[in-house]
């Protein structure tokens, strides 16, 4: 009987041991996911260019306003480039006309980006908004914007039940909308900036 009870004994200990990793498994499913870090002023510029030096973003500010990549996509775009070289070099007036050029276009691109509802990229280029110019006079109604038209969108989505595949299927379809939209828009800023350049130097050769 003794050896009865051991055996039984034993065997109850091996049925629970492994309900440990099974309870923690449990666990850990109904944890949430990690969400990536709220985009802000501070992080708006990606430490991939802060790293650059100064030499390194000049000409990759230069090549991407060339390319009519003014502020996307994201680590590889004029305003990125243009705020951390004004980091390491706070005097250079250039930089300072730049941004002063490319502030405009961010505003509505913000405008186009909540419109579509791209919140987390509405979000991004806020930050660089605030980032370039905290006393933007757009900048609070902007915020404001992606902060009602984003609660609206989730209550929306909570009531019409949307699945996880559908809801990755809107993801999908919303970057290949936000690819071809920014191209077009930025396509087009560039050629406005361009006119607006041309006509600024004939004004000031007619000046002088």
């Amino acid at each position: 009987m003794l050896l009865l009870a051991l055996g039984l004994g034993i065997a109850a200990c091996g049925k629970d041991e492994p309900a440990s990793p099974a309870a923690g498994t449990d666990a850990t499913a109904e944890t949430p996911a990690e969400t990536a870090p709220a985009v802000t002023p501070e992080n708006a510029v990606s430490s991939k260019v802060s790293a650059l030096g100064t030499d390194e973003l000049r000409e990759a500010a230069r090549k991407a306003y060339a390319e009519n990549r003014l502020y996307a996509p994201a680590e590889d775009n004029a305003v990125e480039y243009y705020l951390a070289l004004r980091e390491k070099a706070p005097g250079d007036a250039a930089v300072s006309s730049a941004l002063t050029d490319l502030l405009p276009m961010t505003v509505i691109a913000i405008e186009q980006s909540v419109q579509r509802e791209d919140f987390a990229e509405a979000q991004r280029l806020a930050a660089l908004l605030e980032k370039a110019d905290p006393q933007h006079p757009a900048l609070a109604r902007l915020k404001t914007s992606i902060t009602t038209q984003q609660t609206a969108a989730v209550k929306r989505a909570e009531q019409e039940k949307i699945s996880a595949e559908e809801q990755a299927k809107r993801q999908e379809e919303l970057e290949r909308q936000r690819a071809a939209d920014q191209q077009r828009q930025q396509e087009e800023a560039a050629r406005q900036l361009a006119a607006q350049q041309q006509a600024a130097r004939e004004q000031a050769a007619r000046e002088e």
